[in-house]
């Protein structure tokens, strides 16, 4: 992985801030990631140069180690992203309802300006969120609290039908069976034959698994 000039400049202006909130940089992956008894918190950034800008989109979600190793099993995800994945992301713009922002950068003054808005999102507001989210309950709800309406914390709208159920039934959440059957509904207009497939197996596994 080559990282360019600016890139190098970026990570490093931040990691300091990061560090001191537990959380490491992970170069590889682009991301400051902090390790949570059930997987990891992250923030990913994705850095595009033009020759006279430069565009930064902010993502943060968190990964809950046992809902993943569950459901890779039954998407089609590469094996390399399988490790990865998130349970639930979402971008600095949408959290905040700002649709389709990102950080434009044309001068050095504006990183400065940037870093600090960043950083001044996150302590506020951004790492509150990410320990909430790291919750199985926390999870539930907000992959299933309304089931019939895309959910803002996952990009994957099918995706989110897999992973909500699998959270429904670690929760014992009492709506289960509904929730199951609006998401079947829901791929059976928008998903291909092999991931619908792919739903009813993991439905028929969730009938037969006890959380407890």
């Amino acid at each position: 992985m080559i990282l360019s000039k600016f890139e190098v400049k970026f990570y490093q202006q931040l990691e300091e801030f990061f560090q001191s909130y537990n959380f490491n940089l992970h170069l590889e992956h682009k991301q400051f990631r902090k390790a949570t008894q059930n997987g990891f918190q992250n923030v990913i950034f994705s850095i595009s140069e033009t020759q006279k800008e430069l565009w930064i989109e902010v993502n943060f979600g968190i990964r809950y180690e046992f809902i993943e190793q569950l459901v890779q099993q039954f998407l089609n995800n590469t094996r390399g992203k399988r490790a990865t994945a998130n349970t639930l992301v979402i971008s600095f713009g949408k959290f905040q309802n700002l649709k389709y922002f990102r950080f434009k950068i044309t001068e050095d003054e504006e990183l400065y300006q940037v870093l600090e808005e960043i950083k001044s999102f996150f302590k506020n507001r951004g790492f509150k969120f990410l320990e909430e989210a790291a919750c199985l309950q926390k999870i539930d709800d907000l992959l299933n609290d309304m089931p019939t309406k895309p959910c803002r914390y996952l990009y994957n709208q099918v995706h989110r039908c897999f992973k909500g159920i699998i959270a429904a039934k670690l929760t014992d959440n009492h709506s289960f069976a509904t929730i199951t059957n609006i998401y079947r509904h829901f791929l059976l207009k928008n998903a291909s034959d092999e991931e619908l497939l792919n739903y009813e197996r993991l439905v028929s596994f969730l009938h037969f698994y006890s959380p407890n």
